[in-house]
């Protein structure tokens, strides 16, 4: 009975035992088999290594967590390890404990993108199943560039930083400009005197400068040209000229009077260093146009406090039903009035009705809806000066892989394109 025990409990044994040895032959078929690819001053850099930092330049560039694909990022994966492992062993030599100090601000960095939580940190790297030493040294690697920049390239770097200052002072500045050219044959120069008074008239009177060069057009005996010219930075304009324009206010008209031509400019807006003028806002108006004449006289104060609870659009029905006013919805944008309309308009509130202007023997007054601020993002100075940073920062390190590569081992040991 002992014996037959026995028998029954080797046989068991013999059973877990080839059972065991199938599980772990499966597995280890069954799971993806790391190998060296290359060796850096004997360091390896592995299948895995490969695998890990092809998925997230894969994933920094598409914003796609599909890797399917993922091989076609090999060639660069390789590149960036062999980098990374040149310039980790070369910051070594100046501070021992240099990965240690890194992983501390990387780890920060990454926190603070991610809600300064660690819950959300890990899902984000689950979701898009990526390895987290991997992302943190990515960030690392930025860190040791820079300090290496420093220890190698301070003169230049600094040279840099001041040539930066000076390249991109008041880079952001820009101006918004309206032309008139009236050019004179020479035989008539005496007409340059009328000319000018004419374009002084109209515009005190509210015409804008599209408006009187229409006017001017209609004389046979001059050349009229007109223009504006958008939002220009000093790269647009001739030396010192975008200077001595820029140091005049907003609104500034300045004339130009030659022998035989007239040259009025005027300063519609500026921004001062990328923040938007205050004059680039959308204004919603009633526009109301009258005879001027005795009948029409109505007298909109009190129109206005009779109704000033009504909407706009009511208004423009009570205004309608005057039959006084040709009347018309419009939405502008505030820079597109002539300058004498524009200080008006941006003078009256909302709801009020601005004074009116008086062309020819029409009279023109708007009724104020809505003033509302453009919203445009413009490029600080910071993300300016960061760009050009991060140029110089590739350059130079570029410089000092150059220096490193010739001294390196580098033994490529299977051809990347190879591997499926």
């Amino acid at each position: 009975m002992k014996l037959k025990n026995r028998v029954n409990i080797i046989f068991n044994l013999k059973i877990i035992l080839i059972f065991f040895i199938f599980g772990v032959i499966n597995k280890v078929y069954s799971t993806e088999k790391n190998f060296v690819i290359a060796t850096i001053d004997r360091s390896p850099v592995t299948y895995f290594d490969l695998k890990e930092k092809a998925k997230l330049i894969h994933f920094l560039r598409t914003k796609n967590n599909d890797y399917k694909n993922i091989n076609k990022y090999f060639e660069l994966s390789l590149e960036s390890l062999i980098s990374e492992n040149l310039l980790i062993k070369k910051a070594k030599e100046f501070n021992k404990n240099i990965l240690v100090l890194t992983k501390k601000d990387a780890y920060k960095y990454l926190l603070e993108r991610n809600n300064n939580s660690i819950e959300v940190f890990e899902n984000y790297l689950k979701k898009n199943n990526l390895s987290k030493s991997v992302v943190i040294s990515n960030v690392q690697i930025e860190i040791i560039k820079k300090y290496l920049i420093g220890r190698m390239f301070e003169k230049e770097y600094d040279d840099y930083l001041e040539e930066i200052s000076k390249i991109s002072k008041n880079k952001n500045h820009e101006i918004d400009l309206e032309q008139i050219i009236v050019r004179i044959d020479k035989k008539n120069i005496k007409i340059i005197n009328s000319i000018d008074k004419q374009i002084n008239f109209l515009s005190n009177k509210g015409y804008s400068f599209k408006e009187i060069s229409k006017i001017l057009s209609k004389n046979n005996l001059i050349k009229v040209s007109a223009g504006r010219s958008g939002w220009q930075n000093r790269n647009n304009f001739k030396s010192n000229t975008f200077d001595k324009l820029f140091q005049f206010p907003e609104g500034k008209i300045i004339k130009e009077k030659f022998h035989d031509n007239l040259n009025y400019l005027r300063i519609i807006g500026k921004r001062e260093n990328g923040q938007l003028s205050s004059r680039e806002q959308f204004i919603d108006f009633i526009k109301l146009s009258y005879l001027n004449s005795k009948k029409n006289i109505i007298n909109l104060k009190e129109f206005n406090e009779k109704y000033s609870k009504l909407s706009c659009k009511d208004i423009y029905t009570k205004l309608g039903e005057l039959k006084i006013f040709n009347l018309s919805f419009q939405k502008v944008n505030l820079t597109n009035f002539s300058e004498k309309i524009l200080l008006m308009v941006e003078k009256t509130n909302e709801k009020q009705f601005t004074d009116p202007i008086v062309f020819n023997k029409e009279n023109i007054q708007f009724y104020i809806c809505s003033k509302k601020n453009i919203n445009k993002k413009i490029k600080s100075q910071n993300m300016y000066d960061e760009k050009l940073l991060i140029q110089k920062v590739d350059v130079l390190t570029n410089k000092i892989l150059k220096i490193l590569k010739k001294d390196a081992i580098i033994d490529i040991k299977i051809k990347v394109n190879e591997l499926n």
